[in-house]
C-alpha cells in the first residue's frame, strides 16, 4: 500500500498545478476493461482503455496522459509500455488503447485497475477482475508449429510459431545463452522473431513460466542452420548429354540441402526433381522428339519462399537421325516389293482457276503426303490423300510459281508407318497469268471500240 499512495500523492501535486477545467468539459471518464472477466493468479490479462464523454462516445481527439495503477495489488504486473506508471495518449492508437497479455495479479480476491488523466483528477475509472488461487499448470506442453527442425535458412532471423498453455510467460533461449521473452495468447499461440543467429547450426527451445516465473515446461529443442551464402546451384550433370530423340537420360542438380522444390525447364516442360542424398537432386527424363540443342533451366526454392532460377545452367542435344540410314534400315523391313512404293508417272495440268496434279497409283501405298518445296530445299506438309491427284487452286493476288512433291506412304513387315522416296519436285502455277492476259486483251478491245465509234 505504501507504493499506492506514494503514487497517489504524485498524482494529486501534479493535478493542484493542471488545467482541468479545460478537458472535464469534454471527457468524462475512461472505459476500463480486464479480459478475461474472471481469471486465476497466473493469468496474463488484457488491458483496454478508451476516453469517452458523457453519452459514453468515444472522445477522438484525446492526446494527453493517463496514470494506470491497481490499488488492491501494489505486486500486480503492469504493462511494460508504461513509464512510471503512466502513458501517453498517440493518435496511431486510434483513441482505444489495448495492452494485450500485459496484467498479472499476484494474489487471489477482486482486484482492480485505476485509471485516471493526469491533469484531471477527476476524470478517472475503475476496472475489475475477479482472480482465483487456484494451483498452477504444472503440465504445459509446447508443440511446434513453425519451423521444423533441421531446416536450411539463409538471412539471419526466423520467425518461430508454437502453441501452449494460454495466456502465459514463454522464455526463448537461442544456443543455450540468449533469451527472449514472450507471451501466449488466449487462443494458447506464441509467435517471436529470432534474430542474430550463429552461422551454421543454432540450437532454440523454449520454456513456459507461472506467475513466479517457475519453469513448469520445457520444449524439445530443434536445430536451425544458416547459411549466408544464400541459395547456391552448385553443379547441373546431364547423362547422356547427347540422345536420340524420346530416349531416356538422367539429371543431377547439386544444390542446398532439403530445398522445397527442385525444377528442370527443358523446352518449356516442367519437372520436379528429389533428394536422393544431401545436396544432390535428380530425375529420369526422356528427350524431346524433335532433334536440336536444348537449354536446360534450374529453379529452386527453399522453406521461407526464397527462389533462385539459372538459366541454361546446362544443355541436352537431341541427335538428328540421318534420312538415308534411315531409309536404309526400313528398307529391309518392307516387302520386297519396295520398288513399287516409288512414285512414277507425276503430270501437270493446269486450268485457268487451279492447276491439277497427277500421278501413277502406287502399289502397296496406303496414302500419298503432298510436300510444297522451298528455295532453301525445306519440306512443307501440305495435306495426306488417298487419291492419286491433288488440285491447286490458283490465287488472284499475282502471278507465281511454286514446287510440288509426292512420297508415298506405307508400312512395314511390323506395320511401322513409313514414308518413301520423295519425288521430283514438280514446278506448278498458282497465279492466274492467262486469266490477266485475257483480262488486258479485252481492255484493249474495248479501247479500240471507243475510238471507232467517236471518229464514226
Amino acid at each position: 500500500m505504501k507504493n499506492t499512495k506514494k503514487i497517489i500523492l504524485a498524482f494529486l501535486a501534479s493535478s493542484l498545478l493542471s488545467f482541468s477545467s479545460v478537458f472535464a468539459a469534454w471527457i468524462d471518464h475512461f472505459e476500463v476493461n480486464l479480459n478475461p472477466e474472471t481469471a486465476n493468479v497466473w493469468d496474463a490479462l488484457d488491458l483496454t482503455i478508451q476516453a469517452v464523454d458523457k453519452n459514453n462516445t468515444v472522445v477522438n481527439n484525446y492526446e494527453w496522459t493517463i496514470l494506470i495503477f491497481s490499488e488492491s495489488d501494489p505486486e500486480a504486473t503492469l504493462p511494460s509500455a508504461l513509464e512510471d506508471n503512466t502513458y501517453t495518449y498517440k493518435a496511431s492508437d486510434q483513441w482505444i488503447i489495448k495492452f494485450e497479455n500485459a496484467v498479472k495479479f499476484k494474489s487471489s480476491w477482486t482486484q482492480n485497475i485505476h485509471v485516471y488523466d493526469l491533469n484531471d483528477d477527476s476524470v478517472f475509472w475503475v476496472g475489475e477482475v475477479e482472480i482465483n488461487k487456484t494451483d498452477e499448470i504444472q503440465n504445459a506442453n509446447i508443440e511446434i508449429l513453425s519451423p521444423k527442425s533441421w531446416l536450411t535458412i539463409w538471412e539471419n532471423k526466423i520467425t518461430i510459431s508454437w502453441t501452449t498453455q494460454k495466456n502465459h510467460q514463454i522464455k526463448i533461449i537461442i544456443n543455450w545463452k540468449n533469451e527472449v521473452k514472450t507471451i501466449s495468447d488466449n487462443d494458447w499461440n506464441f509467435e517471436k522473431e529470432i534474430t542474430n543467429l550463429i552461422d551454421w547450426e543454432n540450437i532454440i527451445e523454449a520454456e513456459v513460466l507461472d506467475s513466479d516465473e517457475n519453469i513448469i515446461w520445457k520444449s524439445e529443442k530443434i536445430n536451425i542452420k544458416l547459411n549466408k551464402d544464400n541459395l547456391t546451384i552448385k553443379n547441373v550433370k546431364v547423362t547422356p548429354e547427347s540422345v536420340n530423340p524420346e530416349n531416356s537420360y538422367e539429371i543431377e542438380v547439386i544444390a542446398n540441402s532439403k530445398l522445397n522444390t527442385v525444377q528442370v525447364i527443358i523446352n518449356d516442360i516442367v519437372t520436379k526433381l528429389e533428394e536422393t542424398k544431401d545436396w544432390v537432386y535428380s530425375a529420369k527424363l526422356f528427350a524431346p522428339k524433335k532433334s536440336w540443342t536444348y537449354k536446360i533451366d534450374i529453379k529452386i526454392k527453399d522453406d521461407l519462399g526464397h527462389e533462385k532460377t539459372e538459366l541454361w545452367a546446362a544443355s541436352l542435344n537431341v541427335k538428328k537421325i540421318e534420312l538415308n540410314s534411315a531409309k536404309e534400315t526400313t528398307k529391309k523391313q518392307i516387302s520386297t516389293k519396295t520398288d513399287k512404293l516409288l512414285i512414277n508417272g507425276l503430270k501437270l495440268v493446269e486450268l485457268k482457276s487451279k492447276s491439277i496434279l497427277t500421278w501413277n497409283t502406287v502399289s502397296w501405298a496406303l496414302s500419298y503426303n503432298i510436300y510444297k518445296k522451298y528455295n532453301d530445299w525445306k519440306l512443307e506438309l501440305i495435306t495426306n490423300t488417298k487419291n492419286t491427284s491433288y488440285e491447286i487452286p490458283v490465287t488472284w493476288d499475282k502471278t507465281k510459281y511454286d514446287f510440288f512433291a509426292v512420297k508415298a506412304v506405307g508400312k512395314t513387315d511390323s506395320w511401322t508407318t513409313y514414308e518413301w522416296n520423295l519425288s521430283d519436285a514438280t514446278k506448278v502455277k498458282t497465279g492466274p497469268e492467262i486469266i490477266i492476259l485475257f483480262i488486258l486483251s479485252l481492255l484493249i478491245w474495248w479501247i479500240f471500240i471507243a475510238i471507232k465509234q467517236k471518229n464514226a
